[in-house]
C-alpha cells in the first residue's frame, strides 16, 4: 500500500532520506479518471463526466474568452469524489477551456484567463439542466461524453516542480540528489499511458507549471527570475499551487487531441481551494 512511510522508506532506499520528510508531507492523494464513452443521456443530470453537454443554472451564460465560445471539457459531482482530495464535499465543478482560441489567437498563451471553473454549491443544484453547446462550435473542439470511474492513490511530486526546486533540487541546484531522485525514485511512482487525474501532482509533459501560474497571475515576470531574491520569493509563492484536473488526449474516447498528443492541467490556489473559490484557475497545455 502507498503511504507516506513508502515515500519515506524508498527515498532511504535511493540515498535520498534527508529529504523524506518534506517530500512525504507533499505526497497528496489523487484520484485517477478512467473514461468509459457513453451517450450523454446515459449520465444523469449533475453527474460526472467528461466532454457531452454541461449541466448549469440558466442564469449562468456560456463561457467566453474575447468572442471565443469555450470548449467544455468535463464536471465532477464532488458527492461522488473519494472524500480525502481536498476538495469541497458536495456541489459541481463544470470545467471549461478556450479550445479553438488556442490554435488561432497569438494572445492565448499570455493570457491566465482562458480557462474557465464553475462551482455550484449543493443549494443550486436542483436548479441545473443540460446545455446545448453553441450553434458554431465545430466537430474537432467538442468532446465526446464519457462517464469516469475513479481509482485513488498517493502521488510525488513531480523532479520539475517548485517543492524540488524549494529544495535545491533541479537542474542547476544539487544535480546528483536531483539526478536520483527522477531516475531511481520517480519510476516507482510513474503511470504508463493515458493518465487523466483530479488532485495529487501532475504528470508533466515538459517542465515545472507552478512557478508559470505563479508568473500568470502574480506582479513578476519570467525575465525577474534572473534576479535571484525575486527567484525565490516566487518559487516559495509557487508552492502554493495545486493541480486541479488533468485530462489526457484519450482521443479515441473523447474525440480530441491536445496538442502533439499532450495533456490540459488546471491549478488551484491552495488559499481558493480552501475557501471553495475556482475563479482564479490556471490552465496550461503540454506536449511531447
Amino acid at each position: 500500500m502507498l503511504n507516506k512511510e513508502t515515500v519515506v522508506k524508498q527515498l532511504e532506499q535511493v540515498g535520498l532520506g534527508q529529504y523524506g520528510h518534506a517530500i512525504a508531507n507533499w505526497a497528496f492523494p489523487t484520484a485517477q479518471l478512467f473514461l468509459k464513452p457513453v451517450s450523454d443521456i446515459m449520465i444523469p443530470i449533475g453527474g460526472s463526466k467528461v466532454g457531452g453537454n454541461p449541466d448549469l443554472p440558466d442564469d449562468i451564460e456560456w463561457p467566453l474568452w474575447k468572442d471565443y465560445d469555450m470548449t467544455f471539457i468535463a464536471q465532477i459531482n464532488l458527492a461522488d469524489c473519494p472524500v480525502d482530495i481536498s476538495l469541497p464535499k458536495s456541489g459541481l465543478l463544470s470545467f471549461f477551456y478556450a479550445v479553438k482560441a488556442m490554435y488561432e489567437d497569438d494572445d492565448f498563451y499570455n493570457d491566465p484567463h482562458t480557462c474557465r471553473v464553475i462551482y455550484i454549491d449543493s443549494d443550486r443544484l436542483s436548479k441545473i439542466s443540460r446545455r446545448n453547446i453553441p450553434n458554431n462550435s465545430i466537430d474537432s473542439e467538442i468532446i465526446k461524453p464519457n462517464k469516469i470511474l475513479y481509482e485513488t492513490s498517493l502521488s510525488v511530486p513531480t523532479a520539475e516542480s517548485a517543492y524540488l526546486k524549494s529544495l535545491g533540487l533541479d537542474w542547476n541546484g544539487n544535480r546528483d540528489d536531483y539526478d536520483k531522485y527522477w531516475k531511481s525514485f520517480l519510476p516507482h511512482w510513474s503511470k504508463e499511458g493515458y493518465v487523466n487525474r483530479l488532485m495529487g501532482h501532475p504528470d508533466q509533459m515538459q517542465g515545472d507549471m507552478q512557478v508559470g501560474c505563479e508568473i500568470a497571475v502574480g506582479p513578476y515576470s519570467w525575465d525577474d527570475l534572473n534576479n535571484s531574491d525575486i527567484r525565490e520569493k516566487v518559487v516559495n509563492s509557487a508552492l502554493k499551487w495545486r493541480l486541479l484536473l488533468q485530462i489526457d488526449s484519450e482521443e479515441e474516447k473523447t474525440g480530441i487531441m491536445w496538442g502533439d498528443v499532450g495533456r490540459i492541467y488546471f491549478w488551484v490556489h491552495e488559499d481558493d481551494l480552501t475557501d471553495s473559490c475556482f475563479e482564479r484557475v490556471v490552465c496550461e497545455m503540454q506536449c511531447g
